[in-house]
């Protein structure tokens, strides 16, 4: 991997790792909320690791070596990495279920 193409990997993983902490504090939705729709939030992570599918041509899915990048990256268990993966696959937006 090239300095650029690391670089760029690092600035997206980055942006990946502050949406994933900001998304725990959308998930207990008040009543007021709960006609929000989360999906947009969702979308923004799969726009990130989509960007990983296309540019790099690998996937961060659970158990590669980048799946296990963004583990570290975002300090969260192989357990809880698959299911935010598994979130973002079923999340209904043309992204996220392009994630590979």
């Amino acid at each position: 991997m090239s300095a650029t193409t690391g670089t760029a990997a690092s600035t997206l993983l980055s942006r990946l790792a502050l949406a994933v902490v900001v998304l725990p504090m959308l998930l207990p939705v008040p009543a007021a909320r709960a006609e929000s729709d989360l999906n947009p939030d969702i979308e923004t992570m799969c726009q990130g690791l989509a960007l990983i599918n296309n540019e790099f041509g690998a996937t961060a899915a659970p158990g590669t070596p980048m799946g296990r990048r963004m583990e570290e990256e975002l300090a969260v268990s192989a357990a809880q990495y698959g299911a935010l993966w598994s979130l973002m696959k079923l999340t209904p937006t043309t992204t996220c279920r392009k994630l590979y």
